[in-house]
């Protein structure tokens, strides 16, 4: 197992729509991911003159219990601790099962308990315009992780922390390109996350894109394919547009359906869009009596345990796509805030796509706290560090 330094790896972001895992964010378009992968100038912002030297109460909402939106909590509560000047500050933390109603309720409450900042990882662009808007009216700044808000007209955005999951994509779909000695992917399985939910169709998106820049004939612009869900063209065909719901079992179903419709032979490859049904999907191969080194299977998330799946090419490839940097991010937003510095309010983290030819030559960073803490020392972290992605064109301002 190689030894994990993390490195810095300057990657384009453009519209934050997910992997990670789930909830529902507006489908991005093409112009918008370009828009972002162009800006490469860091911008900081002053923010709002705020108390500081005592301890803050932060209200902090996940949207299910993700273990993705797990991770970059924790590394969040611990970047806290570490800092003698944040580490009295409270956390309030709620978790909700995937409704609009409960990131409302959640925020309101915050508001009433008067907590000194609010985190969102939103469940759906409408809600969180609402949540903004309530938060402004109270005064207290509100903060967005994982998933590019929709801000009201007039709306004050604190800050947003989320990787370009159209760039995801576009990775995944250049590795695509390269399968079977240059020929690509000819017949592929796509399982989004949630058909039609913004980090799902953003990271289709991407995929297409990698096939339209590259000349093929995918049946249609990538924007019109990856919003109509079509069948693909002449070079592409998307043999199965499917489901996984960011989960093991429902994409392990998924494949083992698949294959029972499609046969060994009906499909070279599967855009699987998080390692969770990654593992879903392995398992149906592997339990079909298929070999998973016989297709081309790629990824996002970019967990420990798809570094050891790369190696040992069950799958082809992956993108290091670790929340741990989103809850770092976010702290040094929280704490320029607070101290009345300049930040950079849109950022988005470096990506580091890796396959199974250079798994074993790259440096990943790790999404486990601990471990991740360990090596923050030689991270690049600063928010202002022009590495980091501006990611202000992700923001949808009505």
């Amino acid at each position: 197992m190689k030894k994990i330094i993390a490195i810095v790896v300057c990657v384009a972001m453009s519209v934050a729509l997910f992997a990670a895992c789930a909830p529902a964010t507006e489908t991005p378009s093409a112009e918008a991911s370009t828009e972002a992968s162009a800006s490469a100038e860091a911008s900081t912002e002053a923010s709002e003159p705020a108390a500081s030297g005592e301890a803050k109460t932060i209200g902090y909402y996940k949207d299910a219990a993700d273990d993705y939106y797990k991770a970059g909590y924790e590394v969040f509560l611990e970047c806290l601790k570490a800092d003698p000047e944040t580490a009295d500050w409270e956390v309030i933390d709620k978790v909700g099962q995937g409704t609009a109603q409960e990131q409302l309720a959640a925020v309101e409450d915050f508001i009433t308990a008067g907590v000194d900042a609010i985190v969102v990882v939103q469940n759906s662009p409408e809600i969180t315009a609402e949540c903004i808007t309530k938060a402004n009216e109270a005064g207290i700044p509100y903060f967005a992780l994982t998933h590019a808000p929709s801000v009201p007209a007039g709306g004050e955005l604190a800050g947003f922390v989320g990787y370009d999951f159209v760039e995801t994509g576009v990775m995944a779909g250049e590795d695509a390109l390269t399968y079977n000695n240059g020929e690509g992917v000819k017949k592929l399985v796509m399982v989004e996350g949630k058909l039609g939910q913004g980090t799902a169709s953003a990271q289709s998106l991407g995929f297409l894109q990698a096939y339209e820049e590259a000349g093929k004939d995918i049946g249609g612009t990538a924007n019109d394919v990856a919003v109509n869900k079509t069948e693909g063209g002449a070079d592409l065909q998307i043999v199965q547009w499917s489901s996984g719901d960011w989960m093991a079992d429902p994409a392990k179903k998924v494949v083992a359906d698949v294959i029972t419709a499609l046969g060994a032979d009906g499909f070279d490859g599967m855009y699987v869009q998080n390692d969770e049904m990654m593992d879903g999907a392995i398992q149906a191969l592997e339990e079909a009596g298929l070999n998973p080194a016989d297709y081309w299977l790629g990824s996002s998330n970019g967990k420990e345990k798809s570094w050891k799946w790369a190696e040992e090419g069950r799958v082809t490839m992956d993108v290091n796509q670790t929340p741990a940097l989103e809850g770092d991010l976010l702290y040094q937003m929280l704490k320029a805030y607070f101290n009345g510095d300049e930040y950079r309010k849109y950022v988005s983290p470096y990506l580091t796509p890796y396959n199974s030819s250079n798994v074993t030559e790259l440096t990943l960073v790790p999404y486990d706290a601990t471990a991740y803490m360990e090596l923050r020392p030689d991270i690049v972290t600063d928010i202002n560090d022009p590495k980091f992605e501006d990611a202000e064109a992700l923001i949808t301002f009505n």
